[in-house]
């Protein structure tokens, strides 16, 4: 047996040898080939010897592939040489992991190449070097690149490549924050490429949603996007498909607590990275996922196995990149063997890297809440306090921002299908007429009339309830973003109350015992400050006085800390909301209220809350300056669309009257 085994890998290595030395023997004639013509014989010949060490960097392939394009170049075969700086291009970025070598390349030839008259592969070089920008850090110059891109992919009718440049703008979008306008990017992308029958590329967006979902917390969109991916993949070898799904889901489950499906997933990544043909550009990520995934499930013998591993591809190639990685994966080890100096050292130094690049805000959230940990875990409350309130406020920040963003986008959507809906309509007027001024016969007329009538009528109806179902979505959105947000506030003035809260009454209790005056009217006005935040972000009246009672107490606050008036009528109206109905009427009065003190200008403020049998009636009324309702509404008002979901989230009718001069008026009817 042995012996037969021995026989079969001697039969194994001769093949190698034999295919080496056949590579070998091809790649010496046409060598020979190149040396003994001229201009577009040996152009050919260079063609050829590109083609037989292709992307294979031991076979020279890059020096040849210079050496082709300056010949051609000389030749003044501009398209020809094109092509080769964009597979060179993209052998940098993609196989080398060298973009910056990628830029030089780009810069050395774009100004001769744009004279060239194949657009599409003046787009595929423009595509390459947006890449190179992109992994450089320079998001905004990419971001340029992928429009030009664009701009020749559409004149050379190109729609692979004008895929490309959307999918990858979208990836843009999502990495800086953009999410509305990067959903629509990989939505659009995603349609072509179904068109286009491209199952890769299909994958490619869907994983971009997945992570555009998990950006902003809709983790189970994310897992329904990548299973969906998953199954698309079957058993086919597309393993860095396999390898970005697998990784982003262990990344939503370290987010969200369970440890033992991130090291399942991030395990998965690891296998299929290794099946690759580029397994060394994404194999430092993963390694550090590794590392911190089993320090997570107590078992830092792996960890440290696989750090040792991160650690010799960084002995190798002492990038800006590996460093990232390196010290990400130290700060992890260090405290989970409790080494909290180091941790905080580390920690530190992470945070340093991320706020010196461009990175997603989200990061840096992260980074800021790990480096709190690590001093609270050394005792050091300061630093623990001063570093958690970065974190809360750079969350709260990055949620904002997605919500706000979210939600404009949303309308805008809306408001756009309502336009396309009435040129449709205009666009059926003029068909109708066209027809009729040409029409011979009043029979021909009214049949062709009728017939158009019909056929506009249901494509109005389809466009109407096509539009109304965006709405619908839209609505649901909306509410959902504001669900999020109050679950946000709540947890945050938990945290404030029963974290931060504490502690400082801790440092005021000491001050008082050690009779420190100064220090403990610091620590009074500070427990002050974060009582007040933490009552701004959740209303704990509302549990200890019931809704009808705490929105007395609000205007009671209000009447003493202003000079308004403040006439209050308020039935019993505890029994009929649940607690998040209760949460959201209340959120609704308030935003009311405190838009009479900011704008209004008002010296009267009158509020009525009147249980009826047919529901409950709401009016808000002020005497302040007015304002153009219409107007507010045409410049997409946050203020006022928040209200409105809050009063459609208790399917209630909500009005508002307002006049300049003469105040205003909000009217409220809830069925109970």
């Amino acid at each position: 047996m042995k012996y037969t085994l021995l026989v079969i890998s001697l039969l194994f290595g001769f093949q190698i040898v034999a295919q080496d030395l056949d590579l070998q023997r091809k790649i010496e004639f046409v060598n020979s080939k190149i040396q003994q013509t001229e201009k577009g014989e040996r152009l050919n010949w260079f063609d050829s010897l590109t083609k037989l060490t292709y992307r294979n960097p031991e076979l020279e392939y890059d020096a040849i592939l210079r050496k082709t394009i300056d010949f051609a170049i000389k030749l003044d075969s501009l398209n020809f040489a094109t092509k080769k700086v964009a597979d060179l291009i993209g052998f940098q970025n993609n196989f080398l992991g060298k973009p910056q070598e990628g830029l030089k390349l780009f810069n050395t030839y774009v100004e001769k190449l744009n004279k060239g008259t194949d657009f599409g592969a003046i787009g595929r070089m423009y595509l390459n070097a947006a890449d190179s920008y992109y992994y450089t850090g320079d998001i905004d110059t990419s971001f340029e690149y992928y429009t030009i891109t664009k701009d020749y992919a559409e004149k050379a009718n190109d729609e692979y490549l004008y895929a490309y440049a959307v999918m990858y703008t979208g990836y843009n979008e999502s990495e800086i924050g953009k999410f509305a306008e990067a959903s629509q990017s990989l939505k659009e992308a995603a349609a072509i490429f179904v068109k286009l029958k491209d199952t890769t590329n299909i994958l490619g967006a869907k994983n971009g949603l997945a992570v555009l979902y998990s950006r902003n917390a809709f983790y189970e969109e994310a897992e329904k996007e990548r299973n969906e991916s998953i199954l698309m993949i079957g058993k086919t070898d597309r393993y860095t498909a396999l390898t970005n799904l697998y990784f982003n889901a262990a990344e939503d489950h370290k987010k969200i607590g369970d440890f033992k499906q991130q090291l399942l997933n991030i395990k998965a990544a690891f296998l299929a990275n290794s099946k690759t043909n580029n397994a060394f550009l994404a194999e430092p990520i993963i390694l550090t996922q590794l590392v911190n995934a089993y320090c997570k499930n107590d078992s830092i013998l792996q960890a440290e196995k696989y750090f040792e591993d991160l650690n010799a591809l960084f002995v190798k190639d002492e990038s800006e990149d590996l460093k990232e990685q390196i010290v990400k994966a130290k700060r992890v080890l260090s405290f989970t063997k409790g080494d909290y100096e180091n941790a905080i050292k580390y920690s530190s130094e992470f945070l340093s890297l991320l706020q010196n690049k461009k990175t997603h805000l989200g990061d840096i959230v992260a980074a800021e809440q790990f480096l709190a940990e690590a001093y609270k875990a050394s005792g050091d409350d300061i630093n623990y306090k001063k570093h958690l309130l970065n974190h809360y406020t750079l969350k709260d920040s990055l949620s904002n921002i997605q919500n706000v963003k979210s939600l404009a986008y949303y309308q805008t959507l809306y408001e756009t299908e309502k336009r396309d809906l009435k040129i449709e309509n205009q666009n059926a007027n003029i068909s109708l007429l066209n027809l009729k001024n040409k029409s011979k016969t009043q029979l021909l007329i009214f049949g062709s009339l009728g017939f158009l009538l019909l056929f506009g009528g249901i494509i109005v109806y389809r466009s109407f309830v096509s539009a109304k179902k965006r709405g619908l979505a839209q609505q649901e959105f909306s509410q959902q973003l504001i669900a999020a947000q109050e679950q946000e506030r709540t947890r945050i003035a938990k945290d404030l109350h029963d974290g931060v809260g504490q502690q400082i009454t801790l440092i005021k209790m000491k001050a008082q015992n050690s009779d420190q005056t100064e220090l403990s009217g610091l620590a009074h006005n500070a427990l002050e400050e974060v009582r007040s935040i933490s009552r701004d972000l959740y209303p704990v009246t509302l549990k200890k006085l019931g809704l009808t009672d705490s929105i007395e107490q609000l205007l009671l606050d209000l009447d003493e800390e202003t000079d308004l008036f403040i006439s209050i009528e308020i039935d019993d109206v505890n029994t009929s909301f649940n607690e998040t109905e209760s949460l959201n009427f209340y959120r609704f009065i308030q935003e009311s209220v405190n838009n009479v003190l900011k704008h209004a200008k008002a010296k009267t403020l009158i509020l009525n809350i009147v249980k009826q049998s047919d529901g409950i009636k709401v009016l808000i009324k002020d005497n302040g300056q007015g304002f153009e309702v219409n107007k507010m509404i045409n410049q997409n008002s946050l203020g006022l669309k928040t209200m409105a979901e809050r009063i459609s989230m208790l399917k209630g009718n909500l009005s508002i009257k307002s006049k300049r001069d003469e105040g205003t008026s909000i009217l409220v009817q809830i069925p109970v």
